[in-house]
């Protein structure tokens, strides 16, 4: 009778409260965070706190902080030499290009303004602009060329191929847009005698960032995966690929305009209006990309600058849990 009044009076009385882990627990103390970890709801650190509990600010899970931020690989990435110079390389590298990209945009409402306003205006200032974001871009990429040790010669020179992509991608690029489409009326719509020369360049062009893009992808896939939520895909990723893709969309419309230029005139008309469909919409294609991969990249970030936080970073094992015991 006396152990079951015991056992009644103990399911009567409320469980203890635990904002902490108890240090005389040797269960908890394995389950105890004993490195400093910033809660994904708000912020504070959760130093100290047991796995089972939550954000005392915030309320949010201990658990969901340690599946977003705590990657179990992360002692097992290579080490960057630089990590702050490898981040703000990547940065450079899709800021530049989505300038470049961006001042072409420019330069297509301004021609769709003088068509439609009769305003004599040109963004002269856009062509160098946009060479000025590829130059920013070019020099960015070099990060990647060798961002840690253990990318292998042939990748480092494969990387490098795609850097020196650029030197002809900048010329070509600005050969096309200070000076065909700066003196033609109507550039896209109607680009004149230059036409061909025009699309020629553009395929050019096209060539060049598939260089760039193809050499800089398997390292640039590389430190993207250093990203525990990348690499599960728990968040969407702007794939290079997909962005080659939408440049070759108007790489055919680019190639229909050399055909036009070349074919009887019965069929030039419509080889150039379709051409024409092509590049436009390759061009919407390529500035969607470019504007993912910059937000991936600005995504990236905290995880390039600083070293991934792994398990042993915030949890004690069983074995410092002994060792701190006995002492």
């Amino acid at each position: 009778m006396s152990d079951n009044g015991s056992d009644n009076q103990r399911h009567d009385e409320p469980p203890p409260q635990r904002t902490r882990a108890n240090a005389d627990d040797p269960v908890a103390m394995a389950r105890q965070l004993t490195g400093d970890l910033l809660c994904v709801g708000c912020g504070y650190n959760l130093r100290g706190l047991s796995v089972r509990e939550v954000c005392p600010e915030c309320g949010m899970p201990v658990r969901a902080t340690i599946l977003g931020v705590v990657d179990p690989r992360a002692h097992e990435l290579a080490p960057l030499g630089a990590p702050r110079r490898v981040a703000a390389g990547m940065l450079a590298w899709a800021l530049g290009g989505w300038i470049a990209v961006i001042a072409v945009v420019m330069m297509r409402l301004a021609e769709i303004v003088r068509g439609l306003f009769a305003v004599d205006w040109w963004p002269g200032f856009a062509p160098v602009l946009g060479t000025g974001g590829l130059i920013v871009s070019g020099i960015g990429a070099t990060a990647l060329i060798r961002p840690h040790s253990r990318v292998t010669r042939m990748q480092a020179a494969v990387a490098a191929l795609g850097v020196a992509a650029y030197i002809p991608l900048i010329l070509i690029y600005y050969q096309i847009y200070a000076r065909f489409d700066a003196t033609a009326p109507a550039p896209f719509m109607n680009p004149g005698p230059g036409q061909f020369d025009r699309s020629a360049l553009r395929l050019g062009m096209c060539v060049a960032v598939a260089v760039l893009l193809l050499g800089l992808r398997a390292n640039a896939r590389g430190l993207s995966s250093r990203s525990v939520i990348v690499r599960t895909g728990r968040v969407d990723r702007q794939s290079m690929l997909a962005l080659l893709a939408s440049f070759l969309v108007a790489a055919v419309g680019d190639a229909l305009n050399v055909t036009a230029f070349l074919a009887a005139e019965s069929v030039s008309g419509i080889l150039a209006t379709v051409g024409t469909v092509f590049v436009a919409v390759g061009s919407v294609l390529v500035v969607v990309g470019a504007t993912n991969i910059l937000v991936d990249i600005r995504r990236l970030w905290p995880v390039i600058a600083r070293r991934g936080v792994g398990l042993g970073d915030v949890l004690e094992s069983n074995a410092q849990r002994d060792r701190r015991a006995s002492e």
